[in-house]
């Protein structure tokens, strides 16, 4: 559950950045601030969470609650599109922020009370296999949006512009099949004035269209791919909701009760012990 949720939830926070900048259009710097927004509503559940749970002594529903909404923020990423604004943006990440503060903040305390004995290696043991589910994720994600690209970036090309990208330099069709080419306005630069340059019966204004329309099939295709990605992650929290469901609930220890306990546990030991010395008296004598 834990693999799963980190391999789903680290792998779409990486890629919603290149999404806002690549295929929104924002810099780089605002692509960065959109995920604050993200942050704060985890930060805010975190603390509802730890309230409820403290308030009525039950995790489990509070981990199904968060897994739900978790899916409805998966969703909302997997409705993005070359169309989307930051406003769209804004709102899946508000939502998969408040999934995220509900899941991800319980699951300590979850392994802390089921193995006090051994809290230290539990919570290393939990962190441990969050990190190895967010690598898995970044690389499976990686690989795909490598693999996916290429075929979307094509589908959206009219076969004039097919013939025209077949039919530019090496360097310039390597640009163009990678998505990296919308970060970089010294790369569009480059490609924009090769287009327009002047050349014996070429319109300039023709080949300023041509570039464009190439840029606008980059962006779909990266907006493609990107939808893959975050489709895989609702697959994997779906995978997640789904082993919630046969969490074993496990009472939650209570820190009065657990000193009380440890009180009488003394008491008992110190009256045992005094009746040995007792009997060991009266046997000297």
């Amino acid at each position: 559950m834990t693999i799963s949720f980190g391999l789903a939830l680290f792998g779409s926070v990486y890629f919603i950045p290149l999404f806002v900048q690549g295929v929104v259009g924002t810099s780089a710097t605002n692509s960065g601030v959109i995920l604050t927004p993200l942050t704060l509503a985890s930060m805010g559940s975190s603390v509802i969470a730890g309230l409820l749970v403290s308030r009525f002594g039950k995790y489990k529903w509070v981990c199904i609650l968060g897994m739900f909404i978790s899916i409805c923020g998966a969703l909302l990423l997997v409705r993005l599109n070359a169309s989307s604004t930051n406003i769209d943006v804004l709102i899946a990440l508000l939502v998969l922020g408040l999934g995220m503060g509900f899941s991800m903040s319980v699951y300590t305390l979850i392994v802390q009370n089921a193995m006090p004995q051994r809290i230290g290696q539990a919570s290393s043991s939990l962190v441990f296999f969050r990190s190895i589910g967010s690598i898995m994720g970044l690389a499976a994600m990686g690989s795909l949006m490598t693999s996916s690209f290429q075929p979307a970036f094509r589908n959206f090309l009219s076969p004039a512009l097919r013939t025209v990208v077949n039919a530019l330099p090496p360097q310039a069709q390597t640009a163009l099949g990678n998505p990296q080419v919308l970060l970089s306005d010294q790369v569009q630069q480059q490609l924009c004035s090769g287009f327009t340059q002047p050349r014996p019966g070429v319109d300039p204004a023709v080949g300023l269209q041509m570039y464009h329309a190439l840029l606008e099939a980059v962006k779909q295709g990266l907006a493609q791919s990107l939808h893959n990605i975050f489709l895989f992650n609702t697959v994997m929290i779906a995978i997640a909701f789904v082993t919630v469901l046969f969490l074993k609930k496990v009472k939650l220890r209570d820190r009065k009760s657990e000193s009380g306990a440890i009180a009488v546990e003394v008491a008992e030991q110190g009256v045992e012990q005094m009746a040995q010395e007792g009997v060991s008296t009266v046997g000297v004598q």
